[in-house]
């Protein structure tokens, strides 16, 4: 069922974030060239598709249409719900946040990455089931 994928991704993604937390902290804070600052664009069908069946609401902000980099990077980082994020902004590690990361032991950075690669499965997963589901309920209300 869609909902309880959805559910699983949204459970991932807070223990990823949470698992990724201090090191972020550290790093991303002090970065001098930032990936938020070279990027414009990213949310994918499934992220949207992620924040419709999540219930969250999507935020767009049209003030930043022309700012460089991404639109949703402020003063004090990011200003979007955790789980409103691109996946792509959770699952993107620098070379300078893996080494922070590997730092603190062998098998953080592989946890992170096997999360990332479940998640991903789970998107499609996620996609999958919505077709199905949208495909049932079209073909129940064709009057036969």
């Amino acid at each position: 069922m869609v909902s309880e994928t959805v559910d699983k991704i949204g459970t991932l993604i807070r223990q990823a974030a949470e698992r990724q937390r201090p090191y972020v902290e550290r790093v991303c804070a002090g970065c001098k060239a930032p990936c938020c600052e070279r990027v414009h664009y990213l949310y994918t069908e499934k992220d949207i598709l992620y924040l419709r069946l999540s219930g969250l609401k999507q935020t767009w902000r049209r003030e930043g249409f022309m700012k460089k980099g991404c639109w949703f990077l402020g003063p004090s980082g990011c200003s979007l719900d955790l789980h409103s994020r691109p996946f792509i902004c959770h699952s993107y590690i620098c070379s300078e946040l893996e080494g922070a990361i590997r730092e603190s032991g062998p098998t953080v950075m592989d946890e992170l990455r096997e999360t990332f690669r479940v998640i991903g499965m789970l998107r499609g997963q996620m996609w999958a089931e919505y077709l199905d589901e949208t495909r049932r309920r079209e073909n129940n209300s064709i009057p036969s």
